[in-house]
């Protein structure tokens, strides 16, 4: 199982935009901003390998409960809002 990366310091919220790739015809590519990359200082090393895991919910309730599992984990999950502008 993938080791889950944790945040160094406090609450952060920062915003960007979603790039368009030609090749998959879709808006697919997100920059990580430098305070996201502060908080997680593993993503900057090139050697290694990432990936991500995305759940989205359909539910508040959902949401709730898979919070409380999150607790008993130690995990701390992100928020990720999609904006028209």
């Amino acid at each position: 199982m993938a080791e889950i990366l944790k945040p160094k310091h406090e609450t952060l919220e920062v915003g960007g935009e979603i790039s368009y790739s030609e090749g998959r015809r879709a808006w697919n590519l997100i920059r990580l901003k430098h305070d996201l990359l502060k908080e997680f200082p593993q993503l900057k090393e090139r050697r290694e390998k990432f990936n991500y895991k995305m759940i989205m919910h359909r539910s508040f309730e959902d949401l709730k409960k898979a919070i409380s599992k999150m607790d008993k984990d130690d995990a701390v999950p992100i928020f990720l809002f999609l904006c028209r502008k």
